[in-house]
């Protein structure tokens, strides 16, 4: 049974349908990327999922229970975490504060066991450490992206859906974020990533699917769209074919 599944979910926006019959699934313990251009849905996919956006048809399944008619803090409770494109850190807040929030939805913890958990996760996000007391607006891009990850991680998580984490940071910290999106997949968090850099996305994914103008296009392993010219020149756009001349 897949730890996630949709069935022919559509969504639309107004007269606009973001999506159209769309049906995946996610497998407990894989990372599974989201591929397409601007406008192919990727988004649109994780916000159905973490109840912000409600389809308009069709069917979405967690651990074999459906989830229609919930809404988003009921699913976080589910155990589905998810770290919106833009970072969204407070900037009102240290570091270390906006990481504590992750764990609001959890009842019955106590506010220094939280603390302790937010101190724990500076061992995985080691480059912001040395800011954790910082306000997260001084903050640069990839120390807000890291933020936001070990946020959404202080929810526990089953399955984290992670909408672009490398938008706007530089090479070398874009390499960062996807070592670390390996070692959440290998303490046991399932990822779902909505990602255009195609390389990067496909690096550490499992499998992938490639979404265009709201629908499934196109599925497989990372290698498997490597290896489709046709995939590569259509779909995966110009870090695709820029890798496959390398």
């Amino acid at each position: 049974m897949p730890l996630i599944e949709l069935k022919n979910v559509s969504v639309r926006y107004g007269e606009i349908e973001a999506l159209r019959g769309v049906s995946l699934s996610v497998e407990a313990g894989e990372v599974v990327t989201l591929l397409g251009g601007n406008g192919a849905g990727k988004s649109t996919t994780l916000r159905a999922i973490s109840g912000l956006t409600k389809p308009a048809s069709g069917e979405i399944i967690f651990e074999g229970k459906s989830m229609t008619g919930l809404g988003p803090e009921e699913i976080v409770r589910l155990g589905i975490a998810h770290v919106p494109e833009g970072r969204r850190v407070f900037p009102g807040l240290t570091a270390h504060e906006n990481i504590m929030l992750g764990a609001s939805n959890r009842s019955g913890v106590s506010k220094d066991q939280i603390d302790q958990e937010a101190d724990a996760m500076f061992d995985l996000f080691s480059d912001i450490r040395p800011f954790q007391h910082v306000l997260g607006w001084t903050l640069s891009g990839g120390q807000q992206q890291m933020v936001a990850v070990a946020r959404g991680l202080m929810a526990k998580p089953k399955l984290l859906l992670l909408d672009e984490p490398s938008l706007g940071l530089a090479p070398v910290i874009v390499s960062k974020v996807f070592e670390i999106i390996k070692e959440i997949r290998r303490r046991g968090t399932t990822v779902l990533l909505v990602e255009q850099n195609a390389r990067m996305g496909l690096s550490v994914a499992d499998r992938g699917y490639v979404l265009e103008t709201g629908r499934l296009v196109v599925t497989g392993k990372p290698d498997e769209l490597w290896n489709n010219e046709d995939v590569r020149a259509a779909y995966l756009g110009g870090h695709a074919r820029t890798a496959a001349k390398a």
